[in-house]
């Protein structure tokens, strides 16, 4: 497997983005999705991105986003995306030829049918997330773990993110499915609602190398 990759999500600020680098983070996400508390503006974002995006890959994080949002995301300077609502196929092809993001397609994984829908979407993403099924409505992570024996015998050709109740806790656990080498927290470095705690993430990302 490929070296452990971690994704810190949620991001609404400049000191946590870099703490979350210097700590050992490859992917920073910020969402854009008025529904969400770790919800950040196109303009503070680009401020953000002026320091970081040497350092890190930024994604940028939608729910079925529209195209003022998608322009607005690549002239700040967004390569990666991740539609985190409920994409059809249609919409990931053309966001994926008009815009030429790199994409990230999440997926709420409840049963082995929900994998299924992954094999056509495969030619048009980057990476997969996988994560546990939204909850009253509203796009998004929950904070909750899905049955991960559901993925026991998933085999396809792109690299996919774990996603969902991740934390410092069962990181290891999640590692040792080996089936992948990436991996998505946003709660579980958080000491309140949206709120991200450098020690947390710190000791996430510590424990997930194996540092301690």
């Amino acid at each position: 497997m490929s070296e452990l990759q971690i994704k810190i999500c949620g991001v609404k600020n400049k000191e946590i983005a870099q703490h979350a680098i210097d700590a050992g983070a490859s992917f920073i996400g910020f969402i854009f999705y008025e529904k969400s508390h770790r919800n950040i503006t196109v303009e503070n974002c680009k401020e953000i991105l002026s320091k970081i995006k040497d350092q890190t890959i930024p994604v940028a994080v939608t729910v079925n986003p529209d195209d003022n949002l998608l322009d607005d995301l690549l002239k700040i300077g967004f390569q990666y995306i991740q539609l985190h609502g409920h994409e059809t196929l249609e919409m990931v092809e053309r966001i994926k030829l008009k815009y030429d993001f790199k994409i990230i397609k999440a997926f709420g994984i409840s049963s082995s049918e929900d994998l299924d829908e992954l094999v056509k979407y495969e030619p048009f993403v980057e990476y997969f997330l996988l994560d546990s099924p939204p909850q009253a409505n509203v796009q998004g992570g929950t904070g909750h773990r899905f049955d991960w024996k559901i993925i026991e015998n998933l085999s396809i050709t792109k690299n996919f993110f774990l996603s969902g109740g991740l934390n410092k806790d069962n990181i290891i656990s999640a590692i040792n499915l080996k089936k992948t080498s990436y991996f998505d927290v946003s709660s579980g470095v958080e000491d309140s609602e949206g709120i991200k705690d450098k020690q947390l993430i710190t000791e996430f990302i510590d424990k997930a190398k194996n540092i301690i």
